[in-house]
């Protein structure tokens, strides 16, 4: 605040006054009205006190000297003396809000702390005001594109476009862009993915999903666009009509509009903190869908250098690249915001950990490899994270949060471009479930059958198949809760009981054969039950008491543990293959030993580790090992399998890099079978004849 008085002692006085009222003050005095313009500009006061004897003209010289403003800075008339119904009058026609006497301080608090919360709640109506009239012109210029954007594509070439889809890419006639190709309106690291979603639909493989990438306009400017793929004919062959859908503006009320100005960072368009707390907390007070919750925090290295090479005057532009880097770099369902300054918070959902880690360490990498450009100046930045996991028994977004902003600034001082983990994360698990009341909730729920599977479906892609699901198995707790295998499964290996639930879930993997039109089901087996000799004969036993074709049936094994058990695996793998059923190795790929493992075990597919899928379209460098891995794959006349795909992108790129089929929550959320065995025969025998 601005205190008007020839004396100090009055802006003490005031000063005082205020942080009494509980208002942490900065009390600028000065002499004269005729400075107070120019400590407007430099202070940018809520409250201006004029200390007078309401015989002078300070009070009307003060308003006169008040810069212009839609949200005026409130005059308060400090009286020395003589305070009554006249000089309050003439002090508010003078411009003055109100008049009170600098010897009354409870009456000049009130009325200070009354005028400073009109101005702040006059201030926010109005910067609300102006964003909602900034969205209005934005969405008054989306109505320009009333009809969609549509182009067809004939063999990657351009070759009709109509004038929204002109307008919408920046080219004045369509003979500027008829023959051109499509690759060239959209950016490099999109370009697979886009490839990749013209075949898959030239192939009828397309579902009804858009393709988000970023689009080139004539002038080299990028901005976000999601394609919807359709087979069309165009001049009598076949085409890909490519359909950008306008943005309804129907729901964009002038209250719409407002409570979006609310939730949103200015400057980048993410969520702000306050919202994505709103959208955080809710997420966690709802299940899981599958594997894990985690929240990271991302913040650039080193800003202040960055800030040194363009300027600080273009530091909000390098914040907003690196924004849309991050935005890019999202999931479906991904919540991704601005949570202060420099740092970002997303929280997302994924398989793993180990996805979470695979995730972010891409991101980091592309933001090192990124190059930040404002009005002609470059500069690079490098960032670090921090990750929390969240313990989904009971979610404590604040503590997670706390927890990775640790993680965060332990990565920043150990010299930047990293990610760390938090300490917490799996720590408090790891506590809960101790190895002793694991076994016995094991033991009780493989006697009362309380085992169930669920078969996730596997979807072809560069090759055909049908009616292909991987096995996935659930415990019911005593309430008929269910409890993911992550959390089970672990006490199960230290204990040595995978071997008796590997027994329970082939016998319901192939009572599910029986009573389905499944025609391949793989089923994933511990090193337990690799290194069980007795295992091929039962299996055997198993596949005649049940009349099943062995070919319908794969058993799978992790990549780790086959290349610690080469031996045990080669002799499995024979005695399968003698059955005729096939065998998968899983989770392939992060080893170094990957390539080497398909010259010498001769596995049916190969499927490749959800954590290359995270980022896959964004990423180069993932995409070659995918490529390779693929590549290697049909030199050892193997299929492939991409686990854990999460959206429509990454399936498209999968198909440019020759992956012959995918599995993961964008092919379940299409179609789940949970195969409910309490009363299946199958499953009995299965468990009787486990030793």
């Amino acid at each position: 605040m601005i205190v008007i008085s020839k004396h100090e002692d009055h802006q003490a006085l005031i000063n005082t006054a205020l942080r009494d009222a509980g208002h942490a003050a900065h009390c600028l005095r000065i002499a004269v009205p005729a400075d107070l313009a120019a400590a407007c500009a430099s202070h940018h006061p809520e409250l201006i006190m004029v200390v007078t004897d309401g015989q002078s003209d300070d009070i009307a010289n003060a308003a006169k000297a008040l810069p212009a403003s839609t949200a005026p800075v409130p005059i308060i008339a400090a009286m020395t003396s003589g305070l009554d119904e006249g000089t309050v009058n003439r002090a508010m026609q003078h411009g003055a809000r109100d008049a009170v006497s600098i010897s009354h301080i409870e009456h000049l608090q009130a009325v200070a702390v009354r005028e400073l919360g009109a101005y702040r709640i006059a201030t926010t109506l109005q910067n609300v005001m102006n964003s909602a009239s900034q969205y209005r012109h934005e969405l008054d210029t989306l109505k320009l594109l009333s009809v969609e954007a549509i182009a067809d594509i004939q063999e990657g070439i351009v070759v009709s476009a109509n004038p929204s889809w002109l307008e919408l890419f920046g080219y004045p006639e369509d003979t500027d862009l008829i023959g051109t190709p499509i690759m060239d309106l959209c950016t490099p690291t999109d370009q697979p993915a886009l490839k990749g979603g013209l075949v898959a639909c030239q192939r009828g493989k397309w579902q009804d999903d858009s393709l988000a990438v970023s689009g080139l306009k004539a002038d080299g400017a990028s901005f976000p666009v999601s394609f919807h793929l359709k087979n069309a004919v165009y001049d009598g062959d076949p085409a890909v009509r490519l359909r950008i859908k306008p943005q309804s503006v129907a729901a964009s009320t002038p209250t719409a509009v407002i409570e979006n100005a609310l939730q949103c960072d200015p400057v980048t368009g993410l969520h702000n903190q306050q919202f994505f707390l709103q959208q955080a907390g809710r997420k966690i007070s709802e299940p899981a869908g599958r594997g894990i919750r985690a929240v990271v925090f991302f913040r650039p290295d080193r800003f202040s250098r960055a800030t040194a090479d363009i300027g600080i005057c273009a530091t909000d532009d390098i914040i907003l690249q690196l924004a849309q880097l991050l935005r890019d770099s999202m999931q479906q369902g991904d919540i991704l915001s601005r949570f202060g300054g420099t740092l970002f918070a997303v929280m997302i959902e994924r398989g793993t950990m180990a996805d979470v880690e695979a995730w972010t360490s891409g991101i980091l990498k592309l933001v090192a490899a990124a190059v930040f450009e404002s009005n002609g100046r470059t500069t690079v930045l490098t960032c670090s994270a921090g990750l929390c996991e969240l313990d989904e028994t009971e979610p404590k977004l604040e503590a997670a949060l706390a927890e990775a902003e640790r993680a965060c600034r332990r990565a920043r001082e150990q010299g930047g471009n990293k990610f760390e983990m938090s300490e917490a994360s799996g720590a408090a698990k790891s506590n809960r479930q101790q190895d002793t009341i694991w076994v016995s909730r094991i033991r009780s729920a493989l006697m009362e059958n309380r085992l169930r599977l669920e078969h996730q479906l596997i979807a072809g892609l560069n090759e055909e198949i049908d009616n292909a699901y991987d096995v996935l198995v659930r415990m019911l707790d005593e309430e008929g809760h269910s409890i993911l295998p992550s959390e089970f499964m672990p006490a199960a290996e230290r204990t040595g009981l995978t071997k008796n639930i590997d027994r329970w879930v082939i016998g319901a993997a192939l009572s599910f054969c029986v009573t389905s039109n499944a025609e391949l089901v793989f089923i994933r087996i511990s090193r337990d039950s690799l290194l069980d000799e007795s295992l091929p004969d039962w299996l055997q036993a198993q596949l005649a008491r049940v009349r099943l074709v062995p070919a319908r049936i794969c058993l799978e094994i992790d990549e780790a543990v086959v290349i610690q058990n080469l031996t045990q695996s080669m002799q499995l793998i024979k005695a399968l293959h003698r059955l005729g059923a096939r065998f998968a190795i899983e989770h392939f790929g992060n080893s170094v030993e990957s390539a080497q493992l398909l010259g010498r075990i001769p596995a049916n597919f190969v499927k490749i580790d959800g954590s290359l899928m995270q980022g896959l379209h964004k990423n180069p460098e993932l995409q070659e090992r995918v490529r390779v891995i693929a590549q290697q794959a049909r030199d050892a006349r193997a299929f492939t399998v991409a686990e854990r795909v999460q959206d429509a992108n990454t399936m498209a790129v999968l198909w440019q890099l020759g992956v012959s089929y995918i599995q993961g929550n964008y092919i379940q959320s299409r179609e789940i079978v949970i195969e409910d065995t309490s009363t299946s025969t199958m499953t009995t025998r299965g468990l009787q004849l486990s030793p």
